[in-house]
């Protein structure tokens, strides 16, 4: 940043007077705590400081003096007028204050990211400073709790979910249960006074993930939700279940045709629809073919050949009565959509379908290793995908064309 001047001591004390929040005033744009170089001259007495935190904003870029920021400014010019000096360099010296949370496991965190972003202070509910510290962890951490029938592990939406431990006397359903939340950079984030709460055991495990901060807390649903009561949306996994559930209501509603199938075998197939910690083929396995249950092999044949018939009249092609479902879902979405202009490539829409499908195989039968890898190669190809072992990309592409799918089937069957 440049030489940020003030022409008189009382314009510098009214930009020290501002509280910032956690949305531009510019441009609306979420800001995030951001270390930065800053020079102040206040009438001839400057301070350069390396690193002091600012909030600068995601859209814009403009920055603005987080409150901790505040105090710092206004506590070196003070000291400046107090010894007659004209300026002072600052060097980031490496301190970091601790909290009386959890201290015996030593975790890290940066209290400057407490005393910086927004609201993390001016906390009513806790008598003692530092609760609402926020610490970083790999991602991984959750892969313990999640195989360890002790623990619920609970990711309910996009990057916000909660954990817990069973009260083993069963007097309560949890001995402890808090919330967590992933920033933008993919790092799972806890409250450092949640974490006290904790049983020692289950602090351990963590501390063997825990991660320097790199401050990025406030664009998540885990602040928004925390701190300004913003309620988040279901992860994209359960928003297609729900749609697939509208769609069948809408033509139950429009024709009186009735599409659910094994209704409590697809209710107990939901359970394994959840969002990956990790992406490769054993932790994505079973979202796919819970997926391919509910979606494929959940939906009425004879209800989507009644719809067919219903849809198409005597335009009905030759041989229809042998289609399943996937091939019937595509005729109908044709049909459904089209008096729309402009509709989506029907072949691209549908492809998701067809590659639960080709997964499940891939993962639940025995296959040549020819035939292992034309599935790969075409899962790949489809999804986008240079490589098998892209997981990840081909996980979100899956679940975003699927999303975008059930859409437009619930939008089309009204």
């Amino acid at each position: 940043m440049g030489m940020i001047h003030y022409l008189s001591e009382s314009d510098f004390k009214k930009s020290l007077d501002k509280y910032c929040l956690d949305k531009c005033s510019k441009c609306g744009g979420i800001l995030e705590v951001s270390m930065e170089h800053i020079t102040v001259n206040v009438v001839g007495k400057t301070m350069d400081i390396e690193e002091i935190p600012m909030l600068k904003c995601k859209k814009c870029g403009v920055t603005y003096y987080s409150y901790y920021a505040q105090e710092i400014l206004y506590g070196m010019y003070n000291e400046l007028k107090r010894r007659g000096d004209l300026g002072v360099k600052s060097k980031p010296n490496g301190y970091r204050k601790m909290y009386d949370y959890a201290a015996s496991k030593g975790f890290v965190y940066d209290h400057r990211d407490y005393e910086s972003i927004p609201g993390l202070r001016f906390d009513d509910e806790h008598s003692k400073e530092g609760f609402l510290t926020p610490v970083f962890f790999d991602r991984k951490a959750l892969l313990y709790f999640i195989a360890d029938p002790e623990y619920i592990v609970d990711i309910f939406s996009e990057t916000y979910g909660h954990i817990g431990k069973k009260d083993s006397e069963g007097i309560y359903p949890y001995e402890w249960d808090v919330p967590f939340g992933f920033n933008t950079n993919g790092k799972l984030v806890f409250w450092l006074g949640d974490i006290d709460t904790m049983d020692d055991m289950s602090q351990g495990i963590f501390r063997n993930f825990n991660i320097a901060s790199d401050h990025l807390l406030i664009d998540s649903e885990f602040y928004q939700a925390q701190m300004n009561c913003i309620f988040s949306e279901p992860i994209k996994e359960k928003q297609i279940i729900s749609n697939m559930k509208i769609f069948v209501n809408n033509i139950h509603n429009k024709y009186g045709i009735e599409l659910s199938h094994l209704v409590n075998e697809c209710k107990i197939q939901e359970i394994n629809i959840k969002r990956p910690i990790v992406f490769n083929e054993q932790s994505v396995s079973g979202i796919v073919n819970a997926f391919d249950k509910i979606l494929v092999e959940g939906i009425s044949v004879v209800g989507l050949k009644s719809l067919y018939e219903t849809l198409y009249g005597e335009k009905r092609k030759l041989g229809y009565e042998k289609w399943q479902s996937i091939r019937l879902i595509k005729e109908i979405l044709k049909q459904l959509g089209s008096g729309v202009q402009e509709m989506p490539d029907i072949e691209k829409m549908i492809s998701p379908l067809y590659i639960l499908h080709d997964y499940r195989i891939y993962l639940d039968h025995l296959l040549s290793e020819n035939e292992q890898e034309k599935t790969r190669l075409h899962i790949s190809e489809t999804m986008g995908a240079e490589k098998f072992s892209e997981q990840e990309k081909i996980y979100y592409e899956l679940i975003r064309r699927l999303d975008v799918l059930y859409q437009y089937l619930v939008l089309l069957s009204k």
